[in-house]
C-alpha cells in the first residue's frame, strides 16, 4: 500500500506514552485529533486541517512504513528514526526536536563493576574478560545499529549483541547479558535494576521528531499544502512556548542603537518598529520584540535603563513568521531527491 494520492497521510504512535504525548502536543498546536474508525490500524482526522488522514502504527514501525510509502509523514522518537530509518533513500527527518518524549540512550553496567566508570574502562574490561573467559561481554539492547556505530567510534570491539524484546534493563539480573544499552530519562529504572551509567556512554539524546517521505511521485499538491500548514503551525507553537512578546515605547533618537543592543546582548528579535509623530529628539518609537523566557528579566531591566515605557509582556499562543523552515527544506529535497532505489534493511 502506498500513500494516498490526495490527502496527507500522517502516522502517529499507536500505543504508550509517546502516543499520549503526541496527541496532547498536536492538541496544543491547535489540531484536535479525533478517531473515525477502529481496529488495529484505526484512523483519525485532524480537526482544523481537512486534508489529513491519521493512521496509527507502532512507534518503531513508523520510519519503515514511511520509507515504503504508506504515509507521507510521521511522529516518532529520534532514536527509532536513527535505528530504523536513517540512511534510507526515501525518508528524512525534517523537524528533529518537537519538545516532548525526551530520553537518553546510554551504556549502563552493573553497579558492582566498581573499576569501570568510563568507556575506556569498559574497553579494557571487555578485552580482559575475553582473555580470561574465552568469550565476549554480552550487551542487551533494542538498538543494535546505534550500539554498533557508537562502540565502533569508541574503539570497543570485544562484545556481542543480545537482542531485547522485553525490559532490557533486567537482562543482566536474568543472566542473559552482562550490561545494556538502553533508554533512560531519570535513571530511576536503571538504579532499581542495580545498573549505573558510565562517563562518555551517552549514545544519543533523543526526543520526538517529524519525519517525511522523499518520493515526489507520492506527493500531491493537496498533500503538500496540508503539510505546509501542519509544520508552520507546529513551528509557530514551538516558537510561542519558548519566547515571550515584549511591547514597549522607547525614545526614537536611541531606538536603532537599543534595538541592536537588544539583539546582541539578550538575543531579542524586534519584529515591528514604528515611530510616533514629533520632533526627532522628542518622538518615541513603538516596538514589538520576541524574547527568550530565560532572558526576560535582564531584557526588561535593560529597557528600563533606556527610558522605555509601557513595557508589556505577553505569552503568545502562536508566533508565525515567514516561510516555514521545515517545509522549505522538504520542498528543496523533493526537487532534488536522493536515489529511490531500495537499500538492504539494516541488521537489527
Amino acid at each position: 500500500m502506498n500513500a494516498r494520492p490526495q490527502k496527507l497521510v500522517l502516522a502517529l504512535p499507536s500505543k504508550g506514552r509517546l502516543q499520549e504525548q503526541s496527541i496532547a502536543f498536536l492538541n496544543g498546536c491547535g489540531f484536535d485529533v479525533r478517531r473515525v474508525g477502529n481496529g488495529r490500524e484505526y484512523v483519525s482526522a485532524l480537526v482544523g486541517l481537512d486534508d489529513v488522514e491519521v493512521i496509527y502504527l507502532r512507534p518503531e514501525e513508523i520510519p519503515t512504513r514511511i520509507e515504503q510509502g504508506d504515509a507521507h509523514a510521521g511522529i516518532t522518537g529520534e532514536d527509532l528514526y536513527r535505528e530504523y530509518g536513517e540512511g534510507e533513500p526515501a525518508s528524512s527527518l525534517i523537524m528533529p526536536k518537537l519538545g516532548f518524549g525526551g530520553a537518553r540512550l546510554v551504556v549502563a553496567i552493573p553497579q558492582s563493576w566498581v573499576d569501570v566508570s568510563t568507556m575506556s574502562d569498559l574497553d579494557e574490561a571487555a578485552m580482559l574478560f575475553h582473555q580470561r573467559h574465552g568469550r565476549s561481554l554480552r550487551v542487551a539492547t533494542k538498538f543494535s545499529r546505534l550500539t554498533r556505530a557508537f562502540f565502533a567510534e569508541s574503539g570497543i570491539v570485544e562484545y556481542s549483541l543480545v537482542g531485547s524484546s522485553g525490559a532490557t534493563e533486567g537482562a543482566p539480573a536474568a543472566g542473559v547479558a552482562d550490561f545494556v544499552v538502553d533508554l533512560t530519562s531519570t535513571g530511576t529504572t536503571l538504579a532499581e535494576n542495580h545498573l549505573k551509567e558510565i562517563a562518555g556512554g551517552t549514545v544519543l539524546q533523543t526526543e520526538a521528531c517529524l519525519i517525511t517521505l522523499l518520493r515526489p511521485a507520492l506527493w500531491s499538491e493537496r498533500a503538500l499544502g496540508a503539510l505546509e500548514q501542519f509544520v508552520a503551525q507546529i513551528e509557530a507553537r514551538i516558537r510561542a512556548t519558548s519566547q515571550l512578546v515584549l511591547r514597549f515605547s522607547i525614545p526614537a533618537k536611541t531606538a536603532a542603537k537599543n534595538k541592536q543592543q537588544l539583539a546582541e546582548r539578550y538575543g531579542c528579535v524586534v519584529s515591528s518598529w514604528s515611530e510616533a509623530p514629533g520632533a526627532p529628539d522628542q518622538g518615541r518609537a513603538f516596538m514589538v520584540a520576541y524574547c527568550q523566557r530565560a532572558k526576560l528579566y535582564a531584557a526588561v531591566k535593560f529597557l528600563k535603563s533606556c527610558d522605555a515605557a509601557s513595557i508589556l509582556v505577553d505569552r503568545g499562543e502562536f508566533i508565525f513568521e515567514g516561510a516555514s523552515p521545515a517545509f522549505e527544506t522538504l520542498r528543496k529535497m523533493l526537487k532534488h531527491p536522493r536515489s529511490a532505489e531500495p537499500k538492504a534493511a539494516p541488521d537489527h
